[in-house]
């Protein structure tokens, strides 16, 4: 388990227009994981919310910062309660799936959540999927997952299907880069996979082609191998790595004096990216969500994590763990506290959701559609680094 095991209670604040929610900030009280418990009014619901993300190993960013989206979302919704929320975590293992399943076990059989946030990688994804099913506990991908496992199983995916996601990446390759060779390098594992065949499928649709593809098993730390292996006669790399391996790649990319542009799907989260930014200037990228997006619910995010957390930019899994906790407790308010697959999936389904990255529904499978942004690595005025929108790509994510 992880360390933190908590419950605030959460009113509607958010603001209700028809059927559409407005997923802004409308608050910053304080409220920390483990460390408020407030009674709810007669009438109200109560669920148990498990957290299931990497707390340790070479992904253990995503733990953390998830957390800092769930607590901002928990505590902008303020005091006074129609949903109480009792948050437990647990440590996913990514290179033990196994190990995670038997922590998500005690998380659903003794700590008794009803509603999982989480898994992070499609490995672990996969692995718990079954059970989750088999149990008939919804939970909410923040990061992705495999189409299956909503059509198939208790998920909700955000911010859309795999196989889906990236596809706008390989589109603009080459209708708008006119681009006509690519070579891709992706983790060896079944998200890596998944969104590097939607971005070259998209590619190969629009007349281009695909000579080479390198997959790095999952723990890798030499990243000189795949810099020196790749075919540098394309016209790009299309990549997608962890933040922290996208940096040690991009370092030794650059070290080889390589010149073939980068295609980045999800470009690099800060704050790695701020580390190496004036290495990647000019490149473009596809973001699931940048900080710069110009929407109402996303300026107010910004400004609330800015005010909550020392000025720092929130990242996409902040972005998107804060965005999922709200879209549970939407959906809980609308069926009125009914934590069943088949109550959430007929009540997420009837949301119009204004979000962090604009507008969004969710299916009656339980999987996303919202917008995708090509973006230019660039420097701001303050000498920061920012991915820059360029083209917005609207409805992404959900099989038609």
């Amino acid at each position: 388990m992880g360390p933190s095991l908590g419950e605030v209670s959460v009113k509607k604040r958010h603001v209700l227009f028809g059927a559409v929610l407005l997923f802004g900030a409308v608050g910053c009280s304080d409220s920390k994981s483990g460390s408020t418990t407030t009674s709810a009014p007669g009438g109200a619901s109560s669920i148990t919310v498990g957290v299931l993300a990497p707390q340790t190993g070479f992904a253990a960013n995503y733990g953390p910062e998830a957390q800092q989206g769930i607590d901002l979302a928990l505590a902008e919704l303020g005091v006074d309660s129609s949903v109480t929320v009792k948050i437990v975590t647990a440590d996913e293992d990514v290179l033990d799936p196994s190990a995670t399943l038997e922590r998500l076990k005690k998380m659903v059989e003794t700590d008794g959540a009803d509603v999982v946030i989480g898994p992070v990688f499609g490995s672990t994804q996969q692995a718990v999927a079954p059970y989750l099913a088999g149990k008939g506990v919804p939970w909410f991908s923040f990061l992705g997952a495999g189409t299956d496992l909503a059509t198939k199983g208790s998920a909700f995916i955000w911010p859309g299907a795999d196989a889906l996601t990236a596809a706008p990446l390989g589109e603009y390759a080459a209708t708008d880069l006119h681009y006509k060779k690519i070579a891709t390098l992706a983790p060896d594992y079944a998200y890596g996979h998944d969104v590097i065949t939607g971005a070259t499928d998209a590619f190969k649709a629009a007349g281009g082609q695909v000579v080479q593809q390198q997959w790095v098993p999952l723990g890798t730390t030499d990243m000189l191998q795949y810099a020196t292996s790749m075919d540098k006669s394309v016209d790009a790399l299309l990549m997608w790595l962890v933040p922290s391996d996208a940096a040690a790649f991009v370092r030794e990319y650059r070290n080889l004096g390589i010149k073939v542009p980068l295609l980045m799907f999800q470009g690099v989260f800060d704050p790695t990216f701020q580390e190496v930014g004036s290495q990647l200037l000019g490149e473009i990228g596809l973001n699931e969500y940048n900080p710069n997006l110009d929407n109402a619910a996303n300026k107010a995010f910004v400004a609330a994590y800015k005010a909550k957390y020392g000025g720092g930019i929130p990242n996409q899994t902040t972005a998107f763990a804060y965005t999922v906790m709200k879209v549970i407790v939407a959906g809980v308010e609308k069926s009125g506290g009914d934590t069943s697959l088949k109550g959430l999936r007929t009540a997420i389904s009837g949301l119009k959701l204004d979000t962090v990255i604009g507008p969004a529904t969710y299916s009656a499978d339980g999987i996303a559609s919202s917008n995708r942004t090509i973006v230019k690595a660039a420097k701001a005025a303050d000498g920061t680094y920012l991915w820059e929108p360029v083209k917005t790509y609207e409805g992404v994510g959900a099989p038609k």
